[in-house]
């Protein structure tokens, strides 16, 4: 009887030994994933600070403001405007009298 439980118990302790060293080696895969998309995400939150610096550069009105006078752009003029009743065709709405 004491054999059959001794050899019960050892089987048992192997069992756990081959689980907790499968359980051990998915952590460190998992881990060093964790830390490369970690690794990943910085490099990419980065870019986004370097995009939106360019950005902001290139949209700056001083510099815009040659480029657009170039092509024949101008401010806006008060005939531009369209009156918020106007048509759909976009005809300004007649006063009515």
């Amino acid at each position: 009887m004491h054999r059959t439980v001794n050899w019960i118990l050892m089987l048992l302790t192997l069992a756990s030994a081959v689980a907790l060293y499968v359980i051990k080696y998915d952590t460190r895969r998992l881990e060093a994933r964790v830390l490369a998309q970690e690794r990943t995400l910085e490099k990419l939150e980065i870019d986004v600070a370097v995009f939106e610096a360019e950005r902001a550069y290139l949209a700056r009105p001083e510099r815009l403001e040659p480029l657009a006078r170039e092509r024949g752009l101008g401010p806006i003029t008060t005939r531009q405007y369209l009156r918020v009743d106007a048509d759909v065709q976009g005809a300004p709405a007649r006063a009515a009298r």
